[in-house]
């Protein structure tokens, strides 16, 4: 489909932009702010994925006992980036919304207070306030963005592995009735107000991963 391509081919862009700005993916620490940007725009460049890839899933008719012939849970979950590291496959399912209402832990306000057997006063530490040049760990980012650009050079083996998860999930929950890869309601990272071109793009993913859901191509 046309629509698979010009998305895909936006997302490539963006993630290839976000790699230079992580210094080509290797680095182990960014600035804070740095690393904040990239992450507004990675989370919803994930969802408008997960959503591609099931979008291919439906077009290609790719059918659970097909893809299970591979032999299911055989292969490794991820691969290696060439250097030794080993690079994680990227999450094709939604992270489902928390509904706990059991109330959150009150909230510790003050600074941390110091005070030990002979001491006359507690001792306050300093807060520390966090600023947008502290070196922050980007080691997690940047595998997640290696994941991400592996996934875009091949829907299809995604939309492969997608429907191997999605046979497994039903052979252990047969009883329950089965739920899409995708969350109802807004996608993760999603922004009703559009200040980043990813933000079209999920918008228009998550189009297309509704209609394959509700209204499949005919392939027969």
């Amino acid at each position: 489909m046309l629509a698979i391509d010009r998305n895909r081919d936006a997302l490539l862009r963006m993630v290839a932009a976000l790699l230079v700005m992580a210094g080509g993916g290797v680095v182990s620490v960014l600035p804070r702010s740095v690393r904040t940007e990239i992450f507004s725009v990675l989370r919803p460049a994930e969802s408008a994925l997960r959503r591609l890839v099931l979008v291919v899933k439906e077009v290609l008719a790719i059918q659970a006992g097909v893809a299970a012939a591979r032999g299911a849970g055989t292969g490794p979950v991820g691969a290696s980036s060439g250097a030794g590291v080993r690079v994680p496959s990227i999450a094709l399912f939604d992270r489902r919304k928390c509904f706990d209402f059991k109330g959150h832990p009150p909230v510790t306000r003050g600074n941390p207070r110091v005070w030990m057997p002979g001491m006359e006063y507690p001792v306050f530490e300093p807060k520390t306030v966090p600023l947008p040049d502290d070196p922050v760990s980007a080691e997690r980012l940047c595998r997640r963005l290696q994941a991400l650009q592996r996934a875009l050079g091949d829907l299809p083996k995604q939309a492969r592995r997608l429907a191997r998860w999605q046979a497994k999930r039903d052979a252990v929950v047969s009883e329950r009735p089965s739920y899409p890869p995708i969350r109802p309601g807004r996608p993760p990272g999603y922004r009703a107000r559009i200040s980043h071109p990813v933000d079209s793009v999920l918008q228009d993913c998550h189009a297309l991963a509704l209609y394959a859901l509700h209204d499949p191509p005919d392939t027969s």
